[in-house]
């Protein structure tokens, strides 16, 4: 009786990166949403974002060395971390221009959910300001990047025999899929996320390394903060 025979590592290593990006991503906001009064306790996002960190730190350590990879076939390095931490600040200011300049006003202005978000956050004390400050720069800055560029762009490709049209695979999977998951509601917002995602992915594959992106993904999220708060607070 013939056997059906294994998926190779390549197949088996994209459906788990899919399967956790479901499980670090999508199921703990899902839980918040579900099982927190709204708007949450500022608490609740200090979790949710400490669950995404580790949960994707763990994932994607497990799999390096199940792969007999390193954390810096991932981009977990800190050379030249000083010269990418300037790169990677240096996108904000235009990125910024763009969002409160044009995208933002086309998309609502101070209805913009984002917006009232930020406000909502803000009028609720410093406690839950800080709380999604927390959220934004490590659930965001440094879980979704080690994930969607570390994990999918670094590592990924190292399994497949054409590494390069795997990389080029990646790098869209990455922008597409980094957009779905943070369910833009306009299309200015999808051409917000969409920007995002292309910088972010564009840093990764320029330096090859996650600082650039971090500083890049964690700067914006809190300058963006601050930027609503001094033109809609």
């Amino acid at each position: 009786m013939n056997e059906t025979p294994p998926a190779p590592a390549p197949v088996r290593s994209s459906a788990l990166f899919l399967a956790g990006a479901l499980l670090c991503f999508v199921a703990p906001p899902l839980a918040v949403g579900i099982l927190a009064p709204v708007p949450p306790p500022p608490w609740t996002l200090i979790v949710l974002a400490l669950v995404e960190l580790v949960s994707a730190t763990a994932l994607v350590l497990w799999w390096l060395r199940r792969r007999g990879l390193t954390p810096a076939d991932a981009g977990l390095t800190w050379r030249s971390w000083k010269r990418d931490a300037l790169i990677g600040a240096a996108t904000v200011p235009p990125r910024l221009l763009l969002e409160f300049g044009v995208l933002i006003p086309m998309a609502g202005g101070v209805d913009n959910p984002g917006v009232q978000e930020v406000l909502t956050n803000a009028s609720a004390g410093l406690a839950a300001l800080t709380a999604a400050l927390v959220l934004g720069v490590v659930g965001g800055g440094v879980a979704e990047e080690l994930y969607f560029r570390g994990f999918l762009l670094g590592a990924l490709p190292k399994l497949f025999v054409h590494r390069r049209a795997a990389l080029y695979t990646a790098a869209v999977v990455s922008v597409l899929l980094f957009a779905v998951l943070h369910l833009p509601t306009s299309v200015p917002d999808v051409a917000a996320i969409m920007v995002a995602g292309l910088v972010y992915t564009a840093l990764f594959l320029a330096t090859r390394r996650m600082t650039a992106t971090v500083v890049a993904h964690s700067l914006w999220n809190t300058a963006a903060v601050v930027a609503v708060l001094v033109i809609y607070g």
